[in-house]
């Protein structure tokens, strides 16, 4: 009676392991993937992106061209497949036992496939070279963004009042007038005397700068003559179109000459410092340092021989390391708003672009 007993097991759990790597083989693995694929590559671009602009304004720091890749596709591919062996004999008078063997085999492969596209050509010269809509970036001042941040990194002046020029070819401090002028819009902004809409078509409509009497009491009612004073803009109007240029062409426009994102980054880039070293050999130029702001850069790029510790974004070249310290909050907070400027000037290509695709 043991010996039937011992029989009958044996294909009972051949059976069992059999049909639990059959189903380990048919069950779907794409649902389970996505929470982990989606966070691990959703970091895995930011850091790099965060690496890549870094490295950019570095390049431009020593008189280099920038290069940009966008990520323009990833494709994770996986596959699972299961078999299983099984051997079975009987009692011989030769061998005297029975003899039985199982086996098995669970094979799992990813294949991610990822597709970077180099921003180049008529690309390159919409996304970089094409000064910013003053409409974007009166969106983002009245959408929260400090007035300063936005306007002392991305325009050149306001009717005339000329901002920082901090480039090695032209350099030269802003004009103390335009400085005084902002301070006084984000604070007429923030009482709501100021506000910034779009008559007409949403897109195509002017820019205007309405202003609010009713909100106004006796040291606001100050501030705005000031800030008309300032910018040369007629007495008792209340509505100013905002246009592209450098000069208005009557006394109720406000004219804003914006840069273009390689503008706004050469700028920034030289406003960091560079290892005195490679200053005094001539390998990139003294850095500027504006009066108005003490001499601190909007990006506190710094650099250091040893790779740094706890950083927002790093990179290395030039034999050094370029980092931005994770507790400098003002400079992680304008260079997230150089990203957005990034992705605002993104447009997609007309063309079919050469593309670099890496499949492990």
């Amino acid at each position: 009676m043991q010996k039937v007993n011992k029989i009958i097991s044996l294909p009972c759990a051949i059976g069992v392991l059999c049909l639990a790597m059959i189903s380990a083989g048919c069950s779907s693995i794409g649902p389970s993937t996505v929470p982990t694929d989606k966070f691990d590559y959703n970091g895995a671009i930011a850091e790099a992106q965060q690496q890549e602009l870094l490295l950019n304004l570095v390049r431009l720091r020593y008189r280099e061209p920038p290069v940009f890749l966008k990520v323009s596709s990833v494709i994770s591919q996986y596959s699972r497949a299961a078999s299983t062996t099984a051997t079975a004999g009987i009692n011989t008078g030769l061998t005297g036992n029975d003899t039985a063997g199982v086996g098995g085999r669970l094979a799992w492969t990813d294949r991610p496939v990822i597709t970077y596209t180099p921003v180049s050509g008529q690309e390159f010269s919409r996304n970089l070279l094409t000064p910013l809509p003053p409409r974007a970036l009166f969106r983002l001042a009245q959408s929260g963004w400090s007035s300063q941040l936005v306007f002392r990194s991305a325009t050149m002046s306001f009717n005339g009042l000329w901002n920082d020029r901090p480039r090695l070819s032209y350099r030269e401090q802003g004009d103390p007038a335009l400085f005084e002028m902002l301070d006084i819009w984000a604070r007429l902004r923030d009482a709501g005397v100021l506000d910034v809409s779009t008559q007409g078509s949403h897109e195509q409509g002017d820019l205007v700068l309405f202003v609010d009497p009713s909100n106004m009491d006796e040291a606001t009612q100050a501030e705005m003559e000031r800030f008309r004073e300032l910018l040369g803009v007629g007495e008792g109007i209340n509505k100013f179109r905002i246009v592209q240029g450098l000069l208005p062409q009557s006394e109720d426009e406000i004219a804003v000459l914006t840069g273009s994102l390689w503008d706004i980054m050469l700028n920034l880039a030289w406003q960091f410092d560079a290892p005195p070293e490679h200053v005094s050999s001539g390998r990139t130029g003294p850095s500027f340092q504006s009066s108005k702001f003490d001499g601190i850069p909007p990006i506190q790029v710094r650099h250091s021989s040893e790779e740094p510790g706890d950083t927002y974004a790093k990179v290395f070249t030039q034999n050094y390391w370029f980092y931005i310290e994770s507790t400098d909050m003002d400079s992680k907070q304008a260079f997230s708003f150089l990203q957005l400027l990034l992705s605002l000037a993104e447009t997609t290509p007309s063309g079919g672009a050469p593309v670099l695709t890496i499949s492990n």
